[in-house]
């Protein structure tokens, strides 16, 4: 658990005290002036994010596989990712199971373009522990009736979602597989170093072979036979869930990797 959740950690509860059962499992309450600006929400200069932080209601933690709102449902709040790693997903017509859709990692909005629509057309699953901060729409809208600019820059997290639904529309459409997937590996792994603010090689995201089948549009066995392609070429690894990076140029070349669609907040961006 990040140090900035434990020191509000609620008297006699401990990190074992967590299980795996769904739902959320230990709602947490804080103020902002502990809580950092993380990935996407480096976008907003530091006066807004205390204004959007001082109407967080509460963080939620939540097991591995929780569904945080299903397609359809009326909402009315929005969830801010705070660790973890979450995914749009919907379900297929035939009953069978869900086809990943988008990717949401800290400083992250799973929902923010539901403030307007009320529902969505997909589900919001997590697929590792994950703290949530939960924002009222009640209070969004008193935000963005009172600070226009702060209501722009929300607006943009939306639109930078929509940029990455058009690239992976891109990718799944004009790539070949050992492409998609070594693209995918690498959005992965710069969202993730933007979030840490490090260039780490090691990232824990909690998707199946069956979940990078989806997200490129593939099948599970020829991913298989692309996750062996890269093992043996060196530029990178995956396994149960763990994305493991050793070679990033030669991973970017594979995947003809250009980070622009990410809109990522500029290096000098405060913290």
């Amino acid at each position: 658990m990040p140090p900035w959740l434990e020191e509000n950690r609620p008297p006699g509860v401990n990190s074992c005290d967590i299980t795996s059962e769904p739902g959320p499992i230990m709602p947490q309450h804080r103020t902002e002036k502990a809580l950092p600006r993380l990935g996407m929400t480096r976008h907003l200069p530091e006066d807004r994010w205390a204004r959007l932080a001082a109407r967080i209601s509460r963080i939620d933690t939540h097991a591995a596989g929780t569904v945080l709102s299903r397609r359809g449902e009326r909402l009315e709040q929005s969830l801010l990712v705070l660790s973890g790693i979450v995914v749009r997903s919907i379900p297929r017509a035939n009953g069978a199971r869900s086809t990943v859709v988008a990717l949401q990692v800290p400083g992250d909005f799973v929902d923010l373009h539901g403030f307007p629509l009320k529902r969505l057309d997909h589900d919001v699953v997590t697929l590792t522990e994950t703290e949530m901060a939960v924002i009222a729409h009640a209070d969004l809208a008193a935000l963005v009736d009172a600070d226009l600019p702060l209501a722009r820059l929300l607006w943009s997290l939306t639109l930078i979602d929509a940029s990455i639904h058009r690239h992976w529309a891109m990718r799944n459409s004009a790539m070949r597989a050992l492409g998609r997937v070594a693209n995918f590996f690498c959005e992965i792994d710069t969202r993730m170093n933007a979030v840490h603010r490090a260039m780490r090689n090691v990232h824990e995201i909690g998707l199946t072979q069956a979940d990078i089948a989806d997200a490129c549009g593939l099948t599970t066995a020829h991913v298989n036979r692309v996750l062996r392609d890269l093992r043996e070429d060196g530029s990178a690894a995956f396994q149960a869930g763990v994305l493991h990076v050793h070679d990033r140029p030669a991973l970017h070349r594979l995947g003809a990797f250009n980070a622009g669609y990410l809109y990522l907040p500029e290096p000098g961006a405060p913290v």
